[in-house]
């Protein structure tokens, strides 16, 4: 039995049942049939009884539906129907010993006349086996239907566990050798509100979850690639401007104040190359889900007031005109250096890509959370791009056009800063008319 599958086991089980129950009826039937002459016997006088009793009276009245016969000790008929056999004399070595009768015809029930305590005759009543025997069949009908009745159970119990635990093992066996296989396409499909369904809800569950982290995987290992692509990129024109630069002063071709204007440049390119690392390190953080909030509370006037004033200065040093409206003053829970840092993220955008016109900052108090808007005039985002801008190391058309610099990775980890705030961050661009990047954060 060992080498049995559940659904053999369960087969040989039933089967094993029905005949067990089968074989039980049979005996039933013999034994009842052994002792057939014995229960008729009994259920003669069952139904004589009363009969007897009052022709123990003189009363035969409820003896006229049947043929009787009742012969005192000598042998003489004393009383019978039909009638015509009355004061006959019977010879008692025909009806002695006989009073079974054939069971062919008429079971013949005999029993004593009694007077005063004595017999002083015997009388004898013909009883159709009609009336005997069919209360026999009565069992045997209990017994089939019986029969039946375990059997339509059986089977639907049989159709029961292939339906609802056979089938959905089978199911899982199958989407088990696709997952092994790495196809997560089958599924389990089943909807049983009960122990087996909810093992195939969990099966699922660990699927989709097998899925995600595999395809995550995948994405991840894309995302390694093309973060060694864009790291050597990025680094390759700095280095190699900073190795120029060196190199004409190293070997004396540039002198006296060209020297001052050579040392500023490889300031500022080793300046944009530690910006870079930094970027890269906080993005490698945030994929690692070791990016630190220290969360603070803090009222947003007196938070942001500051900020505002200090971009302010930034914006208009380059020639842009600044507008900003009154900060709502509510207790917000932050970390503030990295809400500060997504804003300097958000406007440094904004004038990379913003020549000539406004950018503003927007404040507004709606549902509970705090919304800050940056808004430009600048070159803005196509439709394509703004689905991906989020994306870390993406570069839109207008930055690789333009050659604005940067590591692509900003936007990325503003997102992920305003996520771990419990908000979310947008984009709402038109090409060559301007940009806004909103996002907002729960009030405390």
């Amino acid at each position: 039995m060992g080498r049995l599958t559940i659904r053999h086991k369960i087969y040989i089980y039933s089967s094993a049942i029905l005949l067990g129950l089968v074989l039980l009826c049979g005996i039933i039937i013999y034994l009842v049939n052994t002792n057939v002459d014995t229960l008729i016997h009994n259920r003669a006088r069952v139904l004589m009884n009363n009969c007897i009793f009052e022709v123990n009276q003189g009363d035969y009245t409820s003896l006229e539906a049947y043929t009787y016969l009742t012969i005192n000790l000598s042998g003489e008929v004393i009383h019978s129907n039909p009638k015509n056999m009355v004061q006959n004399k019977v010879d008692m070595k025909i009806v002695t010993g006989n009073s079974y009768g054939k069971k062919s015809g008429n079971y013949v029930y005999s029993a004593p006349i009694l007077e005063d305590g004595l017999q002083v005759g015997t009388i004898y009543v013909e009883i159709p086996y009609e009336k005997l025997i069919k209360k026999s069949y009565f069992c045997i009908y209990v017994m089939a239907v019986t029969i039946i009745a375990v059997l339509v159970i059986l089977i639907k119990f049989i159709l029961f566990l292939h339906r609802d635990i056979l089938l959905p093992i089978r199911q899982v066996h199958q989407s088990t050798k696709k997952i092994r296989e790495g196809d997560f396409r089958e599924r389990v499909r089943y909807d049983y509100d009960g122990e087996i369904g909810l093992l195939c809800h969990d099966f699922e569950s660990l699927r989709d979850e097998l899925d995600y982290s595999i395809q995550n995987e995948r994405l991840l290992k894309e995302k390694e690639k093309l973060l060694l692509a864009y790291i050597s990129h990025d680094l390759r024109t700095p280095i190699a401007t900073i190795s120029g630069y060196v190199e004409g002063i190293h070997t004396g071709l540039v002198k006296d104040e060209r020297v001052q204007e050579y040392t500023s440049i490889i300031l500022k390119k080793i300046t944009m190359l530690n910006g870079l690392i930094d970027d890269i390190l906080e993005h490698s953080k945030a994929q690692l889900h070791e990016f630190d909030i220290h969360k603070t509370e803090c009222y947003s006037r007196d938070f942001f007031t500051g900020i505002v004033e200090e971009l302010r200065g930034d914006i208009m040093k380059k020639g842009l005109e600044f507008r900003s409206n009154e900060i709502p003053n509510l207790l917000i829970n932050i970390d503030q250096k990295r809400i500060l840092q997504v804003l300097q993220n958000l406007v440094g955008n904004a004038m990379k890509f913003t020549e000539k016109g406004t950018i503003a900052i927007q404040f507004r108090y709606e549902s509970e959370k705090l919304f800050i808007a940056v808004l430009d005039t600048g070159v803005g985002i196509s439709a394509t791009d703004q689905s991906m801008i989020f994306e870390p190391f993406y570069r839109g058309e207008k930055a690789r056009t333009l050659n604005v610099p940067g590591s692509g990775l900003g936007l990325s980890i503003s997102q992920y800063i305003v996520t771990q705030h419990g908000g979310r961050i947008f984009c709402d661009s038109v090409l060559d008319e301007g940009t806004t990047m909103e996002f907002y954060i729960p009030v405390a």
